[in-house]
């Protein structure tokens, strides 16, 4: 059966929906088939290979090429960097398994392999990015209140690069480094934070509503947490109780956190 792609996002949902436990694997096997929609076992390939995609593991069965897309753009949305990196070696292990027994290239699968993987190189230039503008940030000697005022005056409007001087950074990673010297580099969650041996602290910022979302960089829609907080936030069992433009309220694996947004 030819499966169409107004089918993926309903499997990709259902198949992230049984990986996070929330439904059963019969169950979600049921919804993705629907009204013979899909056969039992194509559904079934869906669910399994994004458990695979996300634990790094090596899956027999080929999506097609709109589906593997799709799956790999919403998991670096939903999960971040390091699952992508996990599906991609997963999709590796796939690529060369299936050419070593079919005696064939998949072109298609190997493109995909190396569009996602420039992404984790361009992810890797965000952090770099934001750690040179934090050390603007330091030797700018500006207020916290002045760098809060600058960020609630953020308008969507405003172009997209900045200029520091004289080098051109993206308007995102400043504001993102902005967020993280205002909230001292401090896990929102438990107030930890890495220390590096250069005496800088490590964080991480996390979307509420994310990017694929429209989620934006901005005060009340990030949050900073640590590797470990970061991870349970994307991969656990999250619920938003509150979501303002003054606090956030979630459950994550059946912890409660609040937190105050700045105004």
């Amino acid at each position: 059966m030819k499966i169409s792609e107004e089918l993926t996002p309903l499997a990709y949902e259902i198949s992230k929906k049984v990986y996070n436990k929330e439904i059963s694997f019969s169950d979600g096997q049921k919804i993705i088939v629907g009204d013979k929609r899909m056969n039992k076992n194509s559904a079934a390939d869906y669910i399994n290979d994004f458990r695979c995609l996300i634990d790094g593991k090596r899956f027999t069965r080929t999506l097609n090429a709109f589906s593997m897309n799709y799956f790999l753009e919403n998991i670096l949305e939903d999960y971040g960097n390091e699952a992508l990196e996990n599906s991609l070696n997963a999709l590796l292990q796939h690529i060369e398994y299936y050419e070593d027994i079919q005696k064939v290239t998949m072109h298609k699968m190997r493109n995909i392999y190396d569009n996602f993987s420039k992404n984790i190189f361009i992810e890797n230039l965000d952090e770099k990015e934001q750690e040179e503008i934090i050390k603007e940030l330091k030797t700018e000697n500006k207020s916290k209140a002045e760098i809060l005022k600058e960020l609630l005056n953020l308008k969507e409007s405003e172009q997209q690069i900045v200029i520091i001087k004289g080098k051109a950074y993206k308007r995102d990673n400043k504001t993102i480094a902005q967020i993280k010297f205002l909230r001292d580099f401090s896990c929102q969650f438990c107030g930890q934070s890495i220390l590096k041996k250069d005496g800088s602290k490590y964080i991480e910022a996390a979307h509420i509503k994310p990017k694929h979302l429209k989620g934006k960089e901005c005060l009340e829609n990030i949050i900073l947490l640590c590797p470990n907080h970061h991870k349970e936030f994307d991969l656990g069992n999250l619920k938003i109780i509150i979501h303002t433009k003054e606090k956030l309220e979630v459950i994550v694996n059946n912890v409660n956190y609040k937190i105050n947004f700045e105004l």
